[in-house]
C-alpha cells in the first residue's frame, strides 16, 4: 500500500499526468472524447444552475402565494386570488390553482343555468390536467441528466479501450522500449475513464436532488389542490 501511495504521489508531483501532459498525449481520436465528455460537463452545469434558479423562484414565490391565496378563497374574493396567481406566476402552485378557479368560477355560471350541474368534478380533472402539465415542465432536462449520468463512463472508457489498443499498436511496431513510456501512455489512456467519471457523479447526484424537488413539489400542488377543492365542497354545500 505505502509503494501505491508512493507512486501516486510521484506522478502527481511530476506532472507527468496532468490535464495538459494527457490532451497532448492523447491520439485524435481521445482529444474528440474529452471534447464530448467536456461539453457534457458544460451542459451539466447549465441544466443545474437553470433548475436551480428554477426552483428557487418557484419555492420563495409559492409561499407568499398560498398565504395570500388561501386568505382570500375563504373571504370568497376570488378576483384578489386571481391576481395573488398572476402576480405570483414563477409559482408552480401558482398555475395549477388559477386554473382551478377559472374552472371553478365558469362551473358556477353553469350552475347557475342548472341546479343539478356537478361544480367539484370539472374542476378536479382541470387540476389533475395542471398537475401533469406542470410536472412535464418539472421534468425539463432530467433525461438529459439521467443520459449524461449513464453514458459518460462508458464513453470514457472507450476512449480508454482506444488509448490502449494504440499503446499495443505501437509495441508491436516499435517493441516495448522504455517501460516508463509505456506505463506514461496507458496512464494517459485511463485518463478518458477518470474523465467520463467525474462528469457522470455530479450528475448522479443532481438527477437524484432535482427529483426529490420534483415529487416535493408535486406533493404541494396535491396538498394546495385539495385544500382549495375542500374550500369549495364548503361553499357548495352552504349555498
Amino acid at each position: 500500500m505505502t509503494f501505491l501511495l508512493d507512486t501516486l504521489n510521484f506522478g502527481l508531483l511530476s506532472g507527468g499526468f496532468g490535464p495538459k501532459e494527457i490532451w497532448e498525449a492523447a491520439t485524435p481520436f481521445n482529444k474528440g472524447i474529452i471534447i464530448i465528455l467536456l461539453f457534457l460537463l458544460a451542459l451539466q452545469i447549465y441544466m443545474a444552475v437553470e433548475r436551480g434558479i428554477m426552483y428557487f423562484q418557484s419555492s420563495g414565490a409559492s409561499r407568499k402565494f398560498l398565504k395570500l391565496f388561501m386568505e382570500t378563497l375563504r373571504r370568497g374574493d376570488f378576483e384578489a386570488a386571481r391576481r395573488a396567481a398572476t402576480t405570483h406566476n414563477k409559482s408552480h402552485i401558482a398555475l395549477v390553482l388559477k386554473h382551478g378557479l377559472d374552472i371553478f368560477q365558469y362551473e358556477k355560471q353553469l350552475k347557475a343555468l342548472n341546479e343539478n350541474h356537478d361544480v367539484i368534478q370539472p374542476v378536479e380533472r382541470a387540476i389533475a390536467r395542471g398537475t401533469a402539465e406542470v410536472t412535464e415542465l418539472l421534468k425539463k432536462g432530467m433525461g438529459t441528466l439521467a443520459t449524461i449520468a449513464s453514458a459518460s463512463p462508458f464513453i470514457g472508457l472507450l476512449g480508454t479501450v482506444w488509448g490502449i489498443i494504440a499503446v499495443f499498436s505501437d509495441l508491436k511496431t516499435k517493441g516495448a522500449g522504455d517501460i516508463n513510456a509505456l506505463a506514461g501512455s496507458i496512464g494517459e489512456a485511463l485518463g478518458a475513464t477518470a474523465l467520463g467519471l467525474i462528469v457522470a457523479i455530479p450528475a448522479v447526484w443532481l438527477y437524484n436532488f432535482y427529483t426529490n424537488l420534483q415529487d416535493k413539489t408535486i406533493t404541494n400542488i396535491n396538498n394546495a389542490a385539495s385544500q382549495m377543492i375542500d374550500e369549495f365542497i364548503r361553499r357548495e354545500s352552504q349555498s
